[in-house]
């Protein structure tokens, strides 16, 4: 055992984005009014919805994952993980969010823009977003399935 604790639960983002929309809070009731709660929110609720389609994504990748019976010793999943996947799903869920509620409040820019707002970039980045996901879990999930293979 070693005298370093592991906690199965790491709750930094939850704290680095919920803090960053503590900040947010902070600027609208001081400086910015014509914020919007939800904008406010923003980096919070890309977070947790992020985690919800992390969770989604992965469960459904592990679905294809190949079992066998006598399995020795536990396979490491770090070892294959893809943490640049992760941090691109989570950039792409965030631009979602932000184009959807500049669509929602009437925002959006003319013309092709990652912040414009128009339905087409709202539809773009959610669905890069699940791509990212999927990849990211595919190359655990195949990397695993090598390993029983």
């Amino acid at each position: 055992m070693s005298s370093k604790q592991e906690h199965p639960i790491q709750a930094m983002g939850f704290w680095l984005f919920g803090s960053l929309s503590v900040v947010l809070a902070v600027l609208k009731l001081t400086v910015a009014g014509y914020w919007s709660w939800w904008r406010v929110m923003l980096p919070f609720l890309a977070f947790l919805g992020h985690n919800v389609v992390y969770l989604l994504a992965g469960f459904l990748c592990f679905c294809w994952l190949k079992h066998e019976e006598d399995e020795e010793e536990p396979t490491t999943v770090q070892k294959h993980s893809r943490a640049g996947y992760n941090l691109a799903a989570l950039l792409f869920f965030f631009l979602f969010l932000d184009n959807l509620l500049r669509r929602a409040e009437g925002q959006g820019w003319k013309g092709f823009w990652p912040c414009s707002g128009r339905l087409e970039v709202v539809v773009l980045f959610g669905m890069l977003s699940l791509a990212a996901q999927f990849v990211y879990w595919s190359r655990i999930v195949s990397g695993l399935n090598q390993e029983h293979a």
